[in-house]
């Protein structure tokens, strides 16, 4: 089951639930029963390690691309 994180526009409390594929997220309602929430969206953490990240590390430094003819 996902988990989708919810934060209620009366009250401003944020809160967790986790739904079946096949329920409704928008019929969710606050724990202090208010039935008007949003859902927040969060970035995932990404962690990136070895090399091939950044411009510099995309090609050899001592191979220099020439345009074809």
């Amino acid at each position: 089951m996902p988990t989708y994180n919810y934060e209620c526009r009366q009250c401003g409390a944020e809160f967790n639930r986790n739904l079946h594929y096949n329920e409704d997220p928008a019929r969710v309602d606050c724990p202090n029963g208010h039935a008007q929430v949003r859902r927040v969206y969060i970035a995932p953490p990404v962690v990136f390690k070895g090399s091939g990240y950044y411009v510099t590390d995309s090609h050899p430094a001592d191979s220099k691309a020439s345009p074809a003819s």
